[in-house]
């Protein structure tokens, strides 16, 4: 029988993500998951979840590894494509059904940087306590948009509620602020394993990125994305975080 390719992440890892801003687009080509299974002979699981934060991702795949999945000798990789810190995840109902919200009204950049970075943090222990083959890897800003000023929702744009240039600026002072999140996030470099994370450490200043800044980004801006307006990866754009993601996996 063929191993587990365990995969959780947010739309640009969801099988059945539908674009909000062009619905009549036919999405169903294959994601990077299906993709990258695919080139490891692998079986997949995927519970990654459109608008998903990073307390979904660990938690989804913590919840398949110790109580979803009967053998976990047949789990072969495990890979969370973590999401932006700012990012809100929380249960609703008797059946603990998961949504989200795009930006937690909790908090502040640093209590989501820390929040995110025990996620990861915990996510590397749980493997290792499993000895589960793993690779963790930012497909997203972790955190940076959040100085740069936030976008908007998809659903605000395609509602024409919002434009694609309007943002959320940062009201305090980015500058410092984000040397204050560099701070925190090199106190868990001596913690986080490199080798099993790709984009760490997450700030560019040290070297840190994207695994869809270095697959999506091109000249002309729409080369592997949807459209102008929806920046998700279209089949190209899928196609090249499965190879970029395939490459690194040594």
């Amino acid at each position: 029988m063929k191993k587990i390719l365990l995969v959780s992440g947010c739309s640009y890892t969801d099988t059945n993500w539908v674009s909000e801003i062009h619905p009549d687009i036919d999405t169903s080509w294959p994601k990077w998951p299906e993709l990258l299974a695919e080139k490891l002979d692998m079986r997949l699981i995927n519970v990654a979840n459109s608008g998903s934060g990073n307390e979904y991702i660990y938690t989804s795949l913590l919840e398949a590894i110790t109580f979803n999945i009967n053998n976990l000798s047949d789990i072969g990789l495990v890979i969370p494509a973590w999401s932006a810190c700012q990012r809100k995840d929380y249960q609703e109902g008797q059946t603990g059904r998961w949504t989200n919200a795009r930006l937690d009204p909790h908090g502040d950049v640093f209590s989501w940087v820390k929040r995110s970075l025990k996620y990861y943090l915990s996510f590397q222990i749980l493997c290792e306590r499993y000895n589960l083959p793993y690779m963790q890897a930012q497909m997203l800003e972790s955190y940076r948009d959040i100085f740069k000023g936030l976008r908007y929702g998809h659903v605000d744009i395609a509602k024409g509620l919002k434009t694609i240039e309007d943002k959320i600026e940062y009201k305090g002072d980015a500058r410092s602020h984000n040397k204050k999140v560099i701070e925190i996030i090199m106190n868990y470099d001596n913690k986080i394993n490199e080798n099993k994370f790709i984009g760490w450490p997450i700030a560019r200043e040290l070297g840190g990125f994207t695994v869809s800044s270095n697959t999506l980004e091109s000249d002309n801006k729409i080369d592997f994305r949807v459209s102008k307006l929806d920046n998700h990866p279209n089949k190209l754009g899928q196609e090249r975080i499965a190879e970029y993601i395939y490459d690194r996996l040594g």
